[in-house]
């Protein structure tokens, strides 16, 4: 398989490098950080008014000096009652997080609850040397300054003191799918990541489809992608796009082992190809979706919480009663009889 192309993360901060990644792994790009390049880094001055300026001025500097594509994100706490502070120097109050932490609870020691507001503010930003092109994307979300920091392990920065009133907890105490589900970073994310797949992945692209059969029933998973509101929380067949120089067997085994946890067997193709055009803001492109039926060896893992919300086991025709992502149920229809066929389903 020809080797992918690089794209550096601009942090040496290993939780954000996991909060990104787990959005944008399954690119087909290799990811690096900041602390795995082998010359020395030279930081730029962060000096913009503004979440994006600086964004920016972090994707340009690294892509010039190391060469390759950088991602580089930045991001604010802005506080209502404190006219916005601390904003754009959110990372540069104090030395550390838990010095940051204290210093802005101490601010608002005296103030009650009903004022205590405040937004998070997310700025990715991407810069290809090559061709000077900067991308860029945005997200933010409401929430709440807690009057003392949770005891929880997740995150980082000020996750501890971020309250978010739609999911009853901070970010600290959120797994990394469901930080990365709501929040600024992850709105920017996965928005970033369909304009990365546009600019920088085939217009058409191939999918093939894994029709995992065993003992009479069919698999099936519930996609997570909480930025496009038509597929998340729809059910579909384990699969993704085709890397160059991957085959479809290869593809096929890789992305069920990825979002359902399985090792597969393809064995059959079946007999449909369904050609599906998928748009979005900014993205455009043909997907064709070749479905293979396919047995499991054996159960070695969870899957990716990133793309799969819930697995599920379903009889071939119950498969039609579930909402389905896309054109997932018109190709369904069409390969039913096979699938009857092989489970030796009698009707």
């Amino acid at each position: 398989m020809r080797e992918k192309q690089k794209v550096l993360i601009a942090t040496t901060n290993d939780g954000k490098f996991k909060e990104i990644l787990h959005v944008l792994e399954d690119l087909p790009f290799d990811f690096l950080s900041l602390s795995e390049m082998d010359q020395g880094i030279q930081a730029p001055e962060e000096n913009d008014p503004t979440i994006f300026g600086n964004a920016v001025i972090k994707a340009t500097a690294y892509a010039k000096q190391f060469g390759i594509i950088t991602l580089a994100d930045d991001s604010g706490l802005f506080i209502d009652a404190l006219n916005g502070w601390p904003g754009v120097v959110s990372a540069r109050i104090a030395e550390n997080n838990e010095a940051r932490n204290a210093l802005v609870l101490e601010k608002l020691r005296d103030l009650p609850a009903d004022q205590r507001g405040a937004t998070f503010r997310a700025a990715i930003a991407v810069c290809d040397p090559k061709t000077g092109s900067i991308l860029t994307s945005s997200g933010e979300i409401r929430g709440s300054i807690l009057s003392e920091r949770v005891q929880a392990n997740n995150g980082f920065g000020y996750d501890p003191i971020f309250f978010v009133p739609t999911a009853g907890k901070t970010f600290a105490e959120m797994t990394l799918a469901e930080k990365n589900t709501i929040s600024h970073r992850g709105q920017a994310l996965f928005n970033m990541k369909y304009i990365l797949q546009n600019e920088y992945g085939g217009r058409h692209i191939v999918v093939p489809v894994a029709i995992i059969l065993h003992e009479g029933k069919v698999l099936l998973a519930k996609r997570n992608d909480p930025f496009r509101p038509a597929f998340h929380g729809k059910w579909e067949f384990p699969g993704g796009r085709m890397d160059i120089g991957e085959t479809i067997e290869e593809n096929l085994i890789r992305e069920a082992q990825e979002e359902v946890g399985y090792l597969i067997e393809p064995i059959k193709r079946l007999s449909t190809i369904w050609v599906e055009h998928q748009t979005g803001e900014g993205w455009a492109y043909q997907v064709y979706l070749i479905p293979y039926a396919c047995s499991i060896l054996k159960k070695i893992g969870e899957g990716s919480d990133a793309e799969v919300m819930e697995q599920r086991w379903c009889t071939p025709e119950d498969v039609l009663t579930m909402e389905l992502v896309g054109a997932n149920k018109k190709m369904y229809t069409i390969i039913l009889p096979e699938i009857q066929q092989l489970l030796n389903v009698k009707h």
